[in-house]
């Protein structure tokens, strides 16, 4: 069935963006920005309460949602800049990079929109798998959250984006670190943001990364017999590049500290670093390939050529050592 819009003498043109996001969006939300977009933008705040018989605040925060979600911006006219202080003071965090139309311009997360009781109420009445999230992740935590906390989460589906598994596997690894507050959870939520890792996939892949770099300095603590005292700034920079950017197992790097022992008596970071850097300059990978390159060398320790010949090598190892 066709029907046919009496469209009269005015328009309220309605960005496609809003009606992508529409289902998150509440009554008063809905109604605010009809209301804007009859008025073309071009309407203060107190009209658009009066228009509505709203309150200004309810105003304000429907605007704030709005502008988390994209569909609209403030103005350059020195009007909206002046509105736009009054109303909430916000600032983006950080530049905005020009990579894409869908980069998104964050602001910190201390000042995302804030809903009261009332409104969240309202909201959630309305949005029921956002309040059947907020059951879930109260119960990972093991509390029951307040306002502010339930505000967090808000940001983290409306302003982020970020889908219900997401959360709820972000908020179960934040409770594994023993960190049960929404606070560490929403900065760790805006660094894994900002790091391009957004989808539950990726998240899932990044604290796999993370368990396996936590077992790694574990062990790596044990083999260089660091104890209980917290890693050096040089031993973490070492720790890093083996992992991160060599991208060696934990075995490679206990075959290094293999070698550096039987080298030098002890474990030292520097000696073991110009090792495993060796190793990876020449392009070996596995275990397979260090002590093939061994016996190719004719040298009983699992290296690249020899320690007692290669003199340049052995100058590289003192250096390092010295600076230890």
């Amino acid at each position: 069935m066709k029907y046919i819009i009496n469209y009269g003498s005015k328009v309220a043109v309605v960005p496609e963006k809003a009606l992508e996001v529409s289902a998150r969006a509440g009554e008063v939300e809905l109604r605010v920005l009809l209301g804007l977009c009859a008025h073309g933008g071009s309407v203060d705040i107190k009209k658009l309460a009066r228009s509505f018989s709203l309150s200004e605040d309810d105003v304000k925060s429907a605007l704030a949602f709005w502008r988390g979600a994209g569909v609209i911006e403030l103005g350059d006219s020195k009007e909206a800049v002046s509105e736009e202080i009054a109303a909430e003071k916000v600032a983006p965090a950080k530049p905005e990079e020009k990579t894409s139309e869908a980069t998104k311009k964050l602001r910190r997360a201390d000042e995302l929109p804030q809903y009261t009781s009332d409104q969240l109420s309202d909201i959630l009445e309305q949005r029921k798998e956002t309040a059947t999230l907020i059951d879930e992740c109260q119960n990972i935590m093991g509390k029951v959250f307040n306002v502010k906390e339930i505000n967090v989460l808000m940001g983290l589906v409306d302003y982020l984006e970020l889908d219900c598994e997401y959360i709820m596997m972000l908020l179960s690894y934040c409770v594994s670190l023993g960190k049960k507050t929404l606070h560490y959870a929403e900065k760790l939520a805006f660094a894994l943001y900002d790091a391009g890792i957004t989808t539950g996939e990726q998240l899932s892949a990044e604290l796999r990364r993370r368990e396996l770099a936590s077992d790694a300095e574990g062990r790596i603590r044990t083999l260089f017999g660091i104890g209980e005292r917290a890693f050096t700034t040089k031993e973490k920079k070492f720790i890093s590049s083996w992992i991160n950017d060599m991208n060696y197992s934990i075995e490679i790097i206990e075959k290094a500290y293999e070698v550096t022992a039987d080298a030098t008596g002890k474990g030292s970071f520097p000696y073991a670093n110009t090792i495993l850097e060796r190793w990876n300059a020449a392009g070996l990978r596995t275990l397979d390939q260090i002590e093939t390159s061994y016996k190719k060398s004719g040298s009983e320790s699992p290296s690249v050529g020899s320690f007692d010949t290669d003199s340049f090598f052995e100058a590289a190892v003192r250096r390092s050592l010295g600076n230890n």
